[in-house]
């Protein structure tokens, strides 16, 4: 048997002053003088007996009373068959990723009761316990052993943390390292919310049997939330004084309709658009906010909507850049001027080269978006054949036959095209299919009353393809075939005596959608916290230049390496924050990036108690508390840790009358 306080045991001395009061009886006797004592003798001796019995009944009882009272106050208990509670060194893992913002018992934090639970830990061990403190930034601190004190103060400076763990990776981590040479087994808490999305206990778990570990989850309220699932733009390539949407995708995680929700947008912290919106139980909603003027070359852009009571994903940061230019390439026969030269002739917009036929630079062909085979009658083999890996590297080929297409070169640049030769007559087109994604966003109006323009096909075929635009004998003029990359196909040259289509109004939506389309390399509007490392497209970099990144609030330099025109970092995640972050070089801005937690943290839907008691049911090592506030840990701690000598009955205070809680 031990006692939680054995200090209270000196209380035994007490017992003497009971016996003291029992064997020295102070009363002085009186006799009492009778005419005759024979028929009262039988009598005096019957009731000295019976007094006697009851002054030892009460010497037991007073005995009992001070005896029982001492050991309330000792606690003693029988050591458990699964746990040595005088371990010596306690390793506890305490989650505090954004989730454990959420609410539980109507008032509290999750954080905050899981920092209630370690206090009801280190009541229970020894003070001269070593503890290690894991979070989820992996902090120094948990590189050492600490004492309680050290603890309790380190329990007073946890925040929430940005970053996510999965349980192995977090018990990876906590076992990592024996931290005391002396140590055979250790005990080892793990605190969490259990997040389904996040918590990765989907394979095989293998906890070393020489520990005894400790699962103590802790569950919400409720798991009402409501986040944002992504952001995108209708058309990828943003022009300034262009109309265009921004697209919002909101998730509702509770299993209640959210009605009426307002959503605000800002755009470099001027509000541009807001709108209210409804989200059914457990579903998604899209808003669509419409931009198209004073926007700059970057657009620091933030989705930002009140929801009560987790708020860490209320604001999502992303950035809108103007300045992404498509690299066309065109390859055709002569040096004059064509309408493609003419409709990508922006340099705001685009990157335009020509070569002629006869002097290709073939590693130019690799660098842009998109290649133009305008007019060439016959193909060269081994054009064909970069022109071929170039579309299995996801790029963008657009063929604008001559007017004498030799068919045999056509099929080394596409052999799954079963082209012939085209009908000479000339046939209208017919109306293009404008719910076709092809033509979204295009025209702001439809209308059935529009002159088409005409065409003259040389080239016709057959096989897997995407209709554009058709004659209307229907015949295709227009095709996009589609494997690794894109390959658009028109069936008359570019020449008034084969078609109009290059000068009617229709001609530069269409070839405007197709360079947007082929746009390889989109730099990404925001990135995810969690994300181990980040890929940016910069243009003549050096391998000694050294990039920061700068809040203005602070500046850090991660780790980061340079690959052909790509920089790649690597993100410290203990130390990014969401927001927006400038990418410097020698104090000078090379790019601005956003940044955002991880999607999945807020999924706030938990595995349940019976789904993690089963998850680790087959292993002896491991117990699962089953506790919903810090008292009721308590107790289940010592239920598992102590066999009490008295069980799970409370014992009464005879000085105040209330219950002990065995506390």
């Amino acid at each position: 048997m031990s006692f939680l306080y054995p200090e209270f045991l000196f209380g035994l001395f007490s017992l003497a002053i009971p016996v003291i009061v029992h064997l020295f009886n102070f009363r002085k006797s009186k006799k009492v003088y009778f005419s005759s004592t024979r028929f009262l003798e039988n009598i005096k001796k019957a009731s000295s007996q019976k007094l006697k019995i009851k002054h030892l009944l009460i010497l037991l009882a007073r005995l009992l009373f001070l005896l029982f009272l001492v050991l309330a106050f000792a606690q003693p208990f029988l050591p458990s068959t699964n746990k040595n509670p005088q371990a010596g060194s306690v390793y506890i893992y305490l989650d505090n990723s954004s989730s454990m913002s959420n609410r539980v018992d109507g008032t509290i934090t999750s954080l905050e009761m899981g920092i209630d639970y370690i206090a009801k830990i280190l009541e229970i061990y020894p003070e001269n316990t070593n503890y290690k403190l894991l979070t989820n930034e992996f902090a120094p601190f948990s590189n050492a052993l600490k004492s309680k004190s050290e603890v309790e103060e380190l329990l007073t400076e946890l925040r929430l943390s940005n970053i996510s763990r999965s349980f192995p990776e977090a018990y990876s981590r906590l076992v990592s390292q024996t931290l005391l040479a002396s140590e055979q087994s250790k005990d080892l808490y793990i605190i969490s919310d259990f997040q389904q999305s996040t918590i990765g206990l989907s394979g095989q778990l293998h906890p070393d049997t020489t520990d005894q570990l400790y699962i103590a989850p802790v569950f919400f309220d409720e798991v009402k939330n409501v986040s944002i699932d992504s952001v995108f733009l209708s058309n990828p390539f943003l022009v300034a004084n262009e109309k265009n949407q921004i697209n919002v995708i909101l998730r509702n995680g509770g299993t209640e309709e959210v009605v009426d929700l307002p959503v605000k947008l800002f755009i470099n912290e001027i509000q541009s658009a807001s709108s209210m919106v409804d989200i059914p139980a457990s579903g998604t909603a899209t808003l669509d906010f419409e931009i198209a003027y004073n926007l700059q070359n970057v657009n620091k852009c933030r989705i930002s909507f009140e929801d009560y009571p987790v708020t860490f994903d209320n604001d999502f940061y992303f950035v809108l850049k103007l300045d992404n230019k498509i690299d066309i390439l065109e390859i055709r026969s002569s040096d004059m001027a064509s309408p493609v030269e003419q409709v990508f002739g922006n340099p705001g917009l685009f990157n335009f080269n020509m070569q002629q036929a006869g002097n290709i630079d073939y590693s130019r062909i690799r660098l842009v978006d998109m290649v133009i085979i305008n007019g060439l009658d016959n193909i060269d083999r081994s054009l064909a054949q970069e022109l071929s890996t170039f579309v299995a590297q996801g790029g963008t080929l657009c063929l604008v036959p001559g007017s004498q297409p030799d068919l045999p070169t056509y099929h080394y640049l596409l052999p799954g095209l079963d082209a012939t030769k085209g009908d000479t007559s000339q046939v209208d087109m017919a109306m293009p299919d404008l719910s076709d994604p092809f033509y979204d966003n295009i025209f702001e109006s439809q209308s059935t009353q529009v002159d088409m323009p005409y065409a003259q096909p040389v080239l016709s075929w057959q096989g897997e393809q995407m209709s554009l635009l058709k004659l209307k004998n229907n015949l295709p003029f227009l095709s996009a075939f589609r494997s690794e990359g894109t390959i658009f196909v028109f069936s008359a040259p570019f020449e008034p005596a084969y078609t109009n289509f290059h000068r009617h109004a229709l001609f530069v939506p269409v070839m405007y959608r197709m360079a947007t389309m082929s746009k390889k390399t989109f730099e990404k509007a925001y990135f995810e916290i969690n994300a181990p490392a980040i890929r940016l497209r910069l243009d003549n970099l050096h391998k000694q230049e050294i990039f920061a990144l700068s809040n203005g609030q602070s500046e850090l330099i991660p780790n980061q390496r340079v690959s052909t025109n790509e920089l790649i970092l690597e993100l410290p995640k203990h130390a990014i924050e969401p927001g927006f972050y400038y990418l410097t070089l020698q104090s000078d801005t090379v790019d601005v990036l956003a940044f955002n937690r991880n999607k999945a943290e807020s999924d706030l839907r938990q595995l349940s108690l019976e789904e993690i008691t089963s998850i680790f049911s087959g292993h002896p090592s491991v117990s699962v508390f089953d506790a919903n506030d810090a008292d009721n840990f308590s107790k289940e701690l010592k239920k598992i840790n102590l066999a009490y000598l008295y069980g799970n009955m409370p014992l009464c205070c005879p000085f105040c009358f209330y219950w002990l809680k065995c506390c």
